[in-house]
């Protein structure tokens, strides 16, 4: 195991970096890109990581898109420990309020409608300073050390072409994380800034329907198949689903669009929709009444309906031992204060898949939680965290790695 001296020196080491990593967040939270479209972000990570030594991976052969990286150390084969950072922001645009610390410190979004509203402009900057501590250590790592920066997380879309790429086939250990606001990782002695394991999240899957239908005038109905009507239909039954006794269920249709004009039986209509479980089962069960449901509208109203599930992500469940493993080492730190209790995510993660498809063969996996005063829940305009957790996240993450490598 870990010496305590390594690991106050990892931590000291890593609270000397802050600036450091706060000027990195504050870098890469000024250019927020969204899925597939984060290109000035990957540049910006392969610029840091190659300058660190380490052999890069991107392009398409990272999710089958051009953004992205994969990061590597390697001095033998196993253990191959992945990390995993998401690097995508959302269509959120910015709050210009100086009350608003990165407009009043003038490294508010340049990027108009798009905004790191979601901790992953943080989750990178944990990520270059995890690979700048562990590459100054690295005569003492046996195994691979593999970084990914994954795009499209938002909308579950990116870990699965990660995981087609085979990046996690030979993983022995993988661990994630994600910034949170306080309501996580309270303790006796008061709130803690790292929850070392996820036992549970809502499991998602989101959804695209279009509904093809046929014009004519609005004057003759009968000669045409109204898309929209079949649409509103469908919005009205997916709001009425059955709830199930065996959890919490969730669904979300968040946008809509169709039509071609007033005097016009609309051909064309679409929806995109989200339905979330308490478990991998129970959002299953949403998915598939979802599916009848958007079917069925269709055919009442004689038409067809396309439908793609455009993202899917199980339930976050660590690895136990894994997580007590961590707990065990984790308890000398002088400015972390660790919580050893699971506790669930009220959220969905992309970073699930990538969590099974490393249990799935023998790996172990563990998500963690690093809390932190925010100004906002997440997703909103005006959402910031305080920077201290940043080395407190990255000294976390790198004293597990130099232990399970060591």
């Amino acid at each position: 195991m870990l010496s305590e001296k390594r690991l106050l020196y990892i931590e000291e080491t890593a609270q000397n970096l802050s600036d450091w990593i706060i000027q990195h967040r504050r870098n890469l939270h000024k250019i927020p890109e969204t899925a597939w479209t984060e290109t000035k972000t990957t540049a910006y990570l392969k610029s840091e990581l190659q300058s660190l030594g380490f052999t890069i991976v991107s392009g398409k052969n990272v999710a089958s898109h051009n953004t992205g990286l994969v990061a590597e150390l390697s001095s033998g084969s196993h253990p191959v420990t992945v990390l995993r950072f998401d690097i995508d922001g959302l269509s959120v645009t910015e709050e210009t309020d100086p009350n608003h610390v990165p407009a009043r410190e003038h490294f508010h979004s340049e990027h108009e409608g798009r905004m790191h509203a979601c901790g992953h402009d943080g989750h990178m900057a944990i990520g270059l300073a995890v690979a700048k501590i562990l590459s100054d250590m690295r005569d003492s790592l046996h195994g691979t050390l593999r970084l990914i920066f994954q795009p499209a997380e938002e909308g579950c879309m990116g870990a699965r072409e990660v995981v087609a790429q085979g990046w996690l086939a030979d993983a022995d250990y993988f661990l994630a994380g994600h910034i949170v606001g306080r309501d996580y990782g309270q303790t006796s002695t008061g709130p803690s800034d790292c929850v070392t394991g996820v036992s549970g999240s809502l499991a998602t899957s989101k959804i695209n329907a279009a509904f093809n239908g046929t014009s004519c005038h609005g004057a003759c109905p009968e000669n045409g198949a109204s898309a929209i009507s079949a649409l509103c239909s469908a919005v009205l039954s997916l709001n009425g689903i059955p709830r199930n006794s065996s959890g919490a269920t969730m669904i979300n249709i968040g946008r809509i669009s169709g039509g071609e004009g007033r005097n016009i039986v609309s051909a064309h209509a679409s929806m995109e929709l989200e339905v979330r479980g308490e478990t991998t089962e129970l959002n299953q069960y949403m998915e598939d009444q979802a599916l009848r449901i958007i079917d069925a509208s269709a055919t009442v109203y004689g038409l067809t309906a396309d439908i793609e599930i455009q993202g899917k992500a199980p339930s976050l469940v660590s690895s136990d031992d894994l997580r007590e493993q961590i707990n065990s080492l984790l308890g000398n730190f002088r400015h972390i204060r660790i919580s050893e209790k699971g506790e669930r995510f009220k959220a969905s993660e992309d970073a699930a898949l990538m969590m099974e498809e490393t249990k799935k063969h023998g790996g172990k996996a563990v998500f963690m939680l690093f809390p932190s005063d925010t100004t906002a829940p997440l997703h909103s305009q005006n959402y910031d965290f305080d920077e201290s957790i940043l080395w407190k996240a990255a000294t976390v993450i790198s004293c597990v790695v130099t232990d399970l490598m060591s």
